[in-house]
């Protein structure tokens, strides 16, 4: 059972460093000098926090999410926003359930990380989940995200949200075009064919 849980812990761990190795957000992120663990004092207690904050999103429980966040905490990524302050973001999402109610999995994963060097130093909660947003018409739209919260101390200092802004967009009806055309191109195999009859 222990191996099963050291395991798991393991492909988390290489999975946050990919995540890590790809942020393209902040790329300073990439660069990890210390070796992460998975392990430290804080951790159950920054993931319970993390779990309030998730949970203060979806029920709309701004005194919460204000409690468990630093004053000067900065969400990055939500909606086509790079980055919003706590009252921004509170704004943003009283707005949203004006036209849809979310609903997050109960089967989300969590991973406390703790980064000794480098950019990304400091304590972090990683979660993994999937979110269901439903309107008045009746309509639904899930999809998978991925939330790193930063913690100050035992209160969220930074949240990096990740989700296919996109499907939301398409499953409401609406068309994403390129800011080009593509032009026509010849049949690459025509070319070939043409110059092995020259030679």
């Amino acid at each position: 059972m222990r191996t099963k849980g050291r395991m798991k812990k393991k492909i988390l761990l290489l999975c946050l460093s990919l995540l890590l190795a790809v942020a393209n957000v902040q790329p300073g992120m990439t660069q990890v000098d210390g070796q992460p663990s998975l392990d430290f004092p804080m951790q159950d207690q920054l993931v319970k926090t993390a779990k309030e904050i998730v949970k203060a999103y979806e029920t709309g429980n701004w005194e919460t999410l204000r409690k468990d966040a630093t004053e000067n905490a900065i969400f990055h990524n939500l909606g086509s926003y790079d980055s919003l302050t706590i009252d921004q973001t509170i704004k943003y999402w009283k707005k949203g359930r004006e036209s849809a109610t979310p609903v997050l999995s109960e089967d989300g994963v969590w991973l406390g990380v703790s980064i000794a060097e480098g950019a990304g130093k400091g304590n972090w909660v990683l979660h993994w989940g999937t979110n269901t947003l439903s309107y008045p018409n009746g309509e639904t739209i899930s999809f998978p995200y991925h939330v790193a919260l930063k913690f100050e101390g035992n209160k969220v200092n930074a949240a990096h949200f990740y989700y296919d802004n996109n499907k939301i967009i398409r499953a409401l009806g609406y068309e994403i075009q390129p800011p080009f055309e593509e032009e026509e191109s010849e049949d690459p195999s025509a070319e070939i064919d043409g110059s092995k009859k020259g030679s």
